[in-house]
């Protein structure tokens, strides 16, 4: 009999493709997820899913869901990182569990600008230290956040530089784990590092995109404080809009590029890793505002109004009224010699 899985956050962007996989492979799978009515949760209990509703931050929702498991995919979720992997990482102890999948970050450092990446950091070595039977899983920059302006992008060609990369699918994310915990024995205590089949310049994914929506695309150094702007135009929480330009940052000193691309998703998935313009595709076109009408000019005109009225976020005095801990002579990761040791 095969072993029953925990997924968490499975109506997400990782979790749903995994939780999907390990069903057609024909395991059993628990979906936690706090929303039972969302369409990607129903799909998983149309597929055979058992849905447990709960939160990862109340360590009696996570004892609950872990009751009878043997193998878990575990993805922190913002912002709340740090508290989950902790709660998370204590019942898997407790537990003594057969094996744990952990979603991190290629960035993940003690001393980088990010308190997301600082978190994810500490995630790491409390698993680490806790949990027997661990994988890791460290994606770079995520093929969506190239998407996340459909309105500058689609109706005026505005594309963001952020550096070479090979930006993996969210979708192979989910697979791989899948695939690790369908036969765990030969990935305990590795590290993988999930890519995109090709390293791409920011004009080379620029021409991808002008492919497929059929407008052309030009390559804009947008500055951290219209990032913001636009951001919070597009009302992001602004959490995670505090955050996004140190990634931005990240890739202009060429972060993403190291070490890519690899071969993960062709040797545990057996397959080959999403193109570009696979993962374009199935992101960009069927949004609405990616069509070429008069109608979505105006919208965009108008969203660019917006965006240009509103006010930049002032990164540290957000961070300050958040009372987040203030670190000193903090270093992105392709600047600290302790992290590019490590990520060779």
């Amino acid at each position: 009999m095969k072993p029953k899985i925990l997924i968490t956050a499975a109506n997400g962007n990782t979790g749903f493709p995994a939780a999907k996989e390990l069903l057609t492979l024909g395991f059993p799978v628990r979906a936690f997820v706090r929303n039972a009515n969302s369409k990607k949760a129903k799909e998983l209990k149309h597929l055979g899913a058992e849905i447990f509703i709960g939160d990862m931050c109340d360590i009696r929702d996570v004892r609950k869901a872990l009751e009878g498991i043997q193998r878990t995919y575990f993805v922190p979720t913002y912002p709340n990182i740090l508290f989950q992997g902790a709660t998370f990482a204590t019942v898997a102890d407790e537990l003594k569990l057969e094996h744990v999948v952990l979603l991190t970050q290629w960035l993940s450092s003690h001393v980088h600008p990010s308190i997301y990446t600082k978190e994810h950091a500490l995630v790491d070595t409390i698993f680490k230290r806790s949990t027997s039977n661990l994988t890791i899983l460290n994606p770079g920059l995520f093929a969506f956040p190239y998407v996340m302006t459909p309105h500058p992008l689609t109706q005026f060609g505005m594309f963001p530089d952020f550096g070479k990369n090979a930006p993996p699918s969210s979708e192979d994310i989910g697979l791989v784990a899948a695939h690790i915990l369908k036969a765990p024995k030969n990935h305990v205590n590795q590290i993988y590092r999930i890519t995109g089949k090709e390293l791409l310049s920011a004009a080379q994914m620029a021409a991808t995109i002008e492919k497929v929506i059929g407008r052309k695309i030009t390559v804009s150094q947008l500055s951290d404080k219209m990032i913001t702007k636009v951001l919070k135009a597009y009302k992001y929480p602004k959490m995670d809009i505090s955050q996004i330009p140190y990634y931005i940052n990240e890739g202009r000193l060429g972060t993403w590029e190291n070490n890519a691309p690899t071969t993960v998703v062709q040797d545990i998935v057996g397959k080959e890793a999403d193109d570009f313009e696979t993962i374009i595709r199935k992101l960009l076109v069927p949004q609405s505002i990616t069509k070429q009408t008069l109608k979505n000019k105006l919208k965009a005109i108008a969203f660019m109004i917006k965006a240009m009225l509103t006010s930049p976020l002032n990164i540290k005095h957000f961070e300050k009224q958040q009372h987040l801990p203030e670190f000193k002579n903090t270093l992105f990761s392709s600047q600290s010699k302790g992290w590019r040791k490590t990520h060779k």
